[in-house]
């Protein structure tokens, strides 16, 4: 039969006046002799002469009762608004279809209403659990679930969408749309020229989408109950299959959405929850639905300390987010714990941030372009907003480089990176290139000149190592080789060196009380260094400064007992794969920090877009990743997201990301703000 503006044929009670059979045969001539439409020609003969068959034999005295033919409004004309116009309404019998054509039967009670179990809100619904392409089934592993979408709602309906389907007893299987097509409803063959030419001819009728089946297949995720009626609302697995001609209904509760998604209803906010990158909107108050992290102790650490990773294609809006959410961790009443603290004391993090393109200093601005209408509804979704004021900028100074220091006027702090630093981390100054007979012939030649008299000074060692009585002694005895030691003084004899150690501004180790405190934003920038080689150097000194007191049971206080997050931009240069033993011995460390950030209440905040060259030892310790646009295949790759995601990964828009995160949610898809909680420029 047709469906919206094509004619239906409605059975007709016992109770309704009996209809003579001459009538009939009146009306199936008249169809019969009607107009022909192009839809009446694709059936052919066969087909039109079966239909007044069966018309004439329904009217026979044994026969079921008689079919006749009620025009039901189209798509384009709809239904009044009406509380009874509905499929299932309270009453047993159907009062009207529109304001115009009434339905002159009566349901039947035991199948009309009765079939689900549920009573339906088919002002709402998408459609029904249907049985009529295949069976229901639902097993361990999968489940085969379609719904047959009515025409008017058919352009809702996207990969993706988040429906809820209603059992008996209150219970509701909560599904993401997985799959989309179109069926032919008729014995119609539309691939043929004839067919083609008529559609294509501008004098003819538009295709009727009524005339194909719209299918949505739907991946269910989890079932929505409660235990009592006042008890919080829980999921647990899908284990029950939908009774057939259930309706497919939208979720219009966040609360739904958030338990049927796993999402934290409070935390560390990020976006909002999105479909094909527009925003899913309920009907709470506000209306979309805040993604947040989870951020207490309830189920073990906070995310934060197993760790995030932020990657995208250049433009897509990396350092724009970024700013979004590290402000959310900087909150007064935002406090960790310390396992090894005596007193178990609660504590603000110390926000660190490795800044390559001096952009992060602009924490201590406010946004200006803010309007009360955005400090309203992100002060409605606990959404963090406006400078922090604790916010400084700690310059490396480097001889012949000059901070502007323009692009905010958050406290700069100069310093300088003593040579003493590299008594313990030999990697400092040991080339990428460097062998690992080399490397360990530096730590010795560093191990005897620590333990001289003479200033341990970066010049003071270069002349130690220079010195021919110092080689003689050192090859001659056979503790090193010849071309082992003249490999490692070419190496560590580096101009770019003496332009970083020991300059005039004090030395890092004499301020580590004033970088790391509680509730501060330290930035370290680094584009005014116009070598590489000397911004890794700096980089990588802070870094091992965090990680080795961080490790070691007698660390320095000030970073031992003080949670840090430590954001690191365009991590990819320090944490890339170990091709050499600088390399090894650098990603072996931050390994172990990785590992132990949870006990030590170390979070890393990594920002990239390569991650496909993050070492794969610290990769495995990120718990939460944010993917925005990426199209490098090997990256999206090395992200291991499940196929269907990994397609949409080229196509996300500037904002919209997918977000990864197995502790707090179901893989998901959210769009970011679209203002800047703080100055971005």
């Amino acid at each position: 039969m047709k469906y919206e503006d094509s004619d239906i044929l409605a059975f007709i009670s016992d109770k309704s006046k009996p209809t003579s059979a001459p009538e009939k045969d009146a009306g199936s001539e008249e169809i019969a002799g009607s107009k022909e439409s192009p839809e009446n020609e694709a059936k052919g003969p066969e087909n039109k002469y079966l239909e007044k068959d069966l018309l004439t034999e329904a009217s026979g005295p044994d026969s079921l009762p008689a079919f006749e033919e009620f025009s039901v409004p189209s798509a384009e004309a709809p239904m009044e608004d009406d509380p009874q116009n509905s499929f299932f309404p309270d009453g047993s019998s159907i009062s009207r279809l529109s304001g115009k054509d009434e339905l002159p039967f009566e349901a039947f009670d035991d199948y009309d209403i009765g079939t689900s179990g549920v009573t339906p809100s088919l002002d709402e619904a998408f459609g029904i659990v249907t049985t009529g392409i295949e069976p229901l089934e639902i097993t361990p592993s999968g489940a085969t679930i379609a719904g047959y979408i009515a025409s008017a709602r058919r352009s809702e309906i996207r990969l993706g969408t988040y429906v809820v389907v209603p059992y008996e007893g209150g219970e509701k299987l909560f599904a993401r749309v997985g799959k989309l097509q179109y069926r032919q409803e008729f014995a119609v063959d539309d691939a043929t020229e004839i067919h083609s030419r008529r559609m294509l001819n501008a004098r003819a009728s538009p295709m009727n989408e009524a005339d194909y089946k719209f299918l949505a297949c739907l991946d269910p995720l989890c079932i929505l109950y409660r235990k009592k009626a006042e008890s919080a609302l829980t999921r647990r697995m899908a284990d029950r299959i939908p009774r057939p001609n259930t309706p497919i209904l939208p979720v219009t509760d966040r609360l739904e959405v958030q338990t049927g998604l796993n999402i934290p209803e409070e935390g560390v906010f990020l976006g909002h929850l999105s479909v094909g990158g527009e925003l899913v909107k309920t009907h709470s108050e506000p209306e979309t639905v805040a993604y947040y992290l989870r951020n207490d102790y309830l189920l073990g650490d906070p995310l934060i300390f197993r760790h995030m990773l932020i990657c995208g294609s250049t433009g897509t809006g990396k350092t724009f987010l970024s700013k979004n959410i590290l402000r959310q961790f900087m909150t007064e009443d935002n406090r960790y714990r310390l396992r090894n603290s005596p007193d178990k004391a609660q504590k603000n993090p110390c926000l660190v941030i490795m800044d390559p393109q001096d952009e992060y200093s602009q924490l201590f601005e406010d946004n200006e372009t803010l309007t009360e209408e955005d400090k309203f509804r992100f002060e409605s979704e606990n959404v963090t907003y406006g400078r922090i004021q604790s916010t400084k900028a700690f310059v490396a100074k480097v001889e012949g480089q000059k901070y502007p220091g323009d692009r905010s006027r958050a406290e700069q702090v100069e310093f300088t990176i003593p040579f003493s630093l590299v008594e313990y981390n030999s990697w400092l100054i040991a080339a990428a290139g460097m062998s690992e007979l080399q490397h360990i012939g530096l730590e010795v030649l560093l191990g005897d000149f620590f333990k001289s008299s003479v200033p341990h000074t970066y010049l003071n060692f270069i002349s130690h190592i220079e010195n021919e009585g110092t080689r003689s002694d050192y090859v001659d005895s056979g503790k090193l080789h010849e071309s082992s030691y003249d490999g490692i003084v070419r190496r560590v004899k580096s101009r770019f060196f003496s332009k970083v150690f020991d300059q005039d501004a004090t030395p890092i180790t004499e301020i580590l009380d004033k970088i790391f405190k509680p509730g501060q934003v330290s930035v370290f920038p680094t584009e005014y260094i116009s070598s590489p080689r000397i911004r890794d150097l700096i980089v990588l000194t802070i870094m091992s400064l965090i990680v080795d007191n961080k490790l070691s049971t007698s660390g320095v206080e000030a970073i031992k007992e003080t949670p840090i997050i430590l954001a690191l931009d365009e991590a990819h240069r320090y944490l890339s794969s170990a091709n050499g033993e600088h390399s090894r011995l650098i990603i072996s460390r931050f390994a172990d920090a990785a590992r132990q950030g949870r006990k030590e209440a170390l979070g890393l905040f990594l920002i990239t877009q390569d991650p496909q060259d993050i070492d794969d030892t610290v990769f495995k310790q990120v718990n939460t990743k944010l993917i925005l646009n990426l199209n490098n295949d090997a990256a999206i790759s090395a992200l291991k997201v499940p196929k269907e995601y990994e397609r949409r990964i080229p196509y996300l828009k500037k904002g919209q990301m997918i977000i990864h995160s197995p502790d707090n949610s179901d893989i998901v898809e959210i769009l970011g703000l679209s203002n800047c909680v703080v100055r971005h420029r």
